[in-house]
This record gives C-alpha cells, sequence and structure tokens, in this order.
C-alpha cells in the first residue's frame, strides 16, 4: 500500500452507514478578565486559560483544548439529533460559566477579538504552535491575527463513503461565500467597526495561501475525483512539522508528501502521523477521518445552532444534495473564482453568478436548508427559520452589532460587556 493509499486509507477509516452518522461541533471562544483584559495563556502568577482548561479538563462533556491565543475550545460528543448538541452545548456552557464568575471573568463569542492586536497577545508555549507562529510570520500578512485573535465554530460529520465525501465536500466548498455571511460575527478590529468587510474570512484568506482558502483555489472545482485531488494537494501543502519516534513534534522544511514518504519507506508510518499531516491543512472545507466545515465565525451563545442546522439541513436529504449538484456543477471555474470573491463582503446586493444577487443566492441556499430540516422530522428547523430571516432583512450579525453600537453612544469597551 502505497502513501497515498494510506492516506485514503486513514480519510475512509471511520466510515458508517447513512443510518449512523452523527456530527459533532466545536466552539471556541475569548476569555477576559475583570478588566477587560484578555487572559494570559500560559501559567503564571495570575489565573490563566491553562489553569482554566486543566479544571474543565474534568468535565465528563465532551474534550476541551486550548487554542495559541488562550482561546477555549469545547468539542461535543458526537450525536445525531440537533436537540442533543443543544443540550451538551449548555452542559458546556455551565462549566465554564461557573469557573468563571468565580474567579470574575467573562466569555465573549465573536470572531475576532475587538480590542487587540495580535502582538499584544501572548502564545501558549506549545512547540507546535512556536512553529506555526514562525511559518505565519514568513505566509501571509494575517496570521498571527488567525492564531492569537479569532474564534470559529466548527462543524464535523462522520463519512460514509467515497462518493459520499466527493458530494458533500465539493457542495461544502461551493456553499462557502454563503455560509461566511451568514454566520458572519466579527464586527470590529482594534476597537473600530470594519464595515462591510468579512473580518474573519478576511484573515483567514490571508493567513498561509498554501494551506488555507476554499478548495477551489487549490484547482478542485469538480467533484469528480475530489478525494483524489485532494490527496494530491495535501501532499505538496509545506511541512510546518512533523512526528519523530516517539510522537514528539519536530520542526519540517519539507512538504507533507515527503514527510510521510520517509516513515514510509522505513516501514514506520503511523496513523498519528497522517493525523498530524492532514491537521495542518486549513482549508474552509477539510477531510481528516470526518468532514470539517471551518468557515464560520464563533457566533453569541444564544445563535451557535443555526449554522449547524443549516449545514445539517443541506447534507442530509439526498433530493437536497441533488438539487445543489445541478446548480454548482454547471458553474465554470471563473464563476466560481468570481463567486468566492463575494465571501469578502457584506454587502448581499453584489451581483453573482447566472445574474443573481448574493442575497438571491443566500436565500435559495437557505430555503433548501429548510426543506432538508424539515424532511428529518424532528423539529430542527427552529434552530435556523428565525436566524434566517432576521439575517435576510438586517443583514449579518456583524453589521447588526456595528448597527447598535453607533446608535448607543457608549464606548466599545461598555457596548461589548453591557
Amino acid at each position: 500500500m502505497s502513501v497515498k493509499e494510506q492516506l485514503k486509507s486513514y480519510i475512509l477509516s471511520k466510515s458508517i452507514s447513512s443510518e449512523e452518522r452523527k456530527l459533532g461541533i466545536e466552539v471556541e471562544c475569548f476569555i477576559f478578565d475583570k478588566n477587560n483584559n484578555r487572559i494570559p495563556v500560559n501559567k503564571g502568577s495570575y489565573f490563566s486559560a491553562s489553569d482554566l482548561l486543566k479544571e474543565l479538563e474534568s468535565s465528563s462533556n465532551g474534550n476541551y483544548s486550548l487554542e495559541p491565543g488562550g482561546q477555549i475550545e469545547w468539542s461535543s460528543p458526537p450525536s445525531y439529533k440537533l436537540k442533543d448538541i443543544e443540550r451538551d452545548l449548555h452542559e458546556y456552557k455551565n462549566s465554564l460559566d461557573k469557573i468563571l464568575k468565580r474567579e470574575g471573568f467573562k466569555s465573549l463569542y465573536i470572531g475576532v477579538d475587538p480590542f487587540n492586536n495580535p502582538s499584544e497577545i501572548d502564545l501558549i508555549d506549545q512547540k507546535k504552535y512556536l512553529l506555526m507562529n514562525d511559518n505565519m510570520e514568513k505566509k501571509g500578512s494575517l496570521g498571527k491575527w488567525m492564531m492569537r485573535n479569532t474564534c470559529s465554530i466548527q462543524i464535523n460529520y462522520d463519512i460514509i463513503d467515497e462518493p459520499d465525501i466527493e458530494e458533500l465536500t465539493f457542495i461544502l466548498d461551493c456553499i462557502h461565500p454563503i455560509t461566511s455571511y451568514l454566520f458572519s460575527n466579527s464586527p470590529f478590529i482594534e476597537k473600530k467597526p470594519n464595515g462591510n468587510l468579512n473580518l474573519r474570512n478576511h484573515i483567514w484568506e490571508n493567513t498561509d495561501s498554501d494551506r488555507c482558502r476554499s478548495l477551489v483555489n487549490h484547482g478542485i472545482f469538480k467533484r469528480k475525483d475530489l478525494l483524489e485531488l485532494y490527496l494530491e494537494f495535501a501532499s505538496k501543502v509545506p511541512s510546518i512539522f512533523k512526528l519523530d519516534d516517539d510522537l514528539n513534534i519536530q520542526s519540517s522544511k519539507s512538504v507533507l508528501g515527503d514527510d510521510l514518504k520517509s516513515r514510509f519507506d522505513k516501514g514506520s508510518l503511523r496513523p498519528e502521523d497522517i493525523q498530524a499531516a492532514l491537521h495542518q491543512i486549513f482549508t474552509n472545507v477539510r477531510l481528516k477521518n470526518l468532514i470539517e466545515v471551518r468557515d464560520i465565525d464563533c457566533l453569541p451563545f444564544e445563535h451557535i445552532m443555526a449554522p449547524v442546522a443549516f449545514i445539517t439541513g443541506l447534507i442530509t436529504n439526498k433530493k437536497i444534495r441533488k438539487e445543489l449538484l445541478l446548480t454548482f456543477e454547471n458553474w465554470s471555474y471563473r464563476d466560481r473564482s468570481s463567486w468566492n470573491e463575494l465571501g469578502s463582503s457584506l454587502d448581499g446586493t453584489l451581483m453573482g453568478p447566472n445574474k443573481k444577487t448574493f442575497l438571491q443566492w443566500i436565500d435559495f441556499v437557505g430555503q433548501l436548508s429548510l426543506k432538508g430540516l424539515k424532511s428529518r422530522n424532528l423539529g430542527e428547523e427552529k434552530y435556523f427559520y428565525d436566524f434566517f430571516e432576521v439575517i435576510k432583512s438586517k443583514g449579518p450579525i456583524s453589521k447588526q452589532i456595528q448597527d447598535s453600537f453607533t446608535l448607543s453612544g457608549q464606548s466599545l469597551n461598555k457596548f461589548i460587556f453591557r
């Protein structure tokens, strides 16, 4: 079995039947102290994000980890029903809030830190992130913003088989501009409103062009042979780190495929090596042994279930998927490229393919999602319907919050933590 075949085997290693498919979410948030400063990430004289993580890890409700700027990330247990994800989400929030109340801290569920420049935020003292930081200094202009000053919601879906991967990944890559518009929640940067800029999406677009952005940006713009093309792309991505014989992280100046081949030639290629390689790819849709959707800003807590419902409604019903495929497979590479540029703006009146405005396309896909949710017959459309109607009438949360701030006459600190 070749390196490419082992990569493919790893991605398909947890394949299940369509009836067994589950999903899970990952939610990141910022933690601020009583003086409205981000808490330190590393252990020291004051209660840190590392101390917070240690306490949270005693919870049996999902898994907790730290992002490089001290953002707390919670990963849910996998579930089929959205109401179970919602239940676990509230249990996580209660566990977190109990500690924050004791320390006089507060959480902020938002896509981009509204106050700080990344130079003001310490980096976690872990070799993986130190190497990543060095890489970001040499790549896109906003990599440090991504690491220290962004928070997202990620959604993971079980894989059924290779055709399933190709359909879902293609659809999810095509709808990236819609997903990033609907769930934009990054209204401020360095204490100033950012207008129509879809800020967190803009940051990721300018982080590292070798490993970020949409699959179409890497020449993967058809459903046919998508998995094979993804494996070829992944093999050529510059490596940031690799694992030694004891699974310790080491720096690498090769490409991911060569690092894996080196271990393969020695007869010592392990699942952990493949996992480490695939986790160094940050495309908006990413393949591990799950399908991961990564282009959603962290939203106000009460809206976190909306993107989970939106994506789930699109992928569950085969008729909905077929309609999306029939729509997007007719688009040319030029259509897809110009379409992706719409994702940088919060202006829904911009013109998209087929002489439809961005908002018309958003409504088309959103209505399909609601149909898909209704077909699950679990009452799950409630998680998306009201949110969707407000976004269509008032614009994304980023715009709504900026408008409220302008009318408030308050300082940004007082407005954010009111």
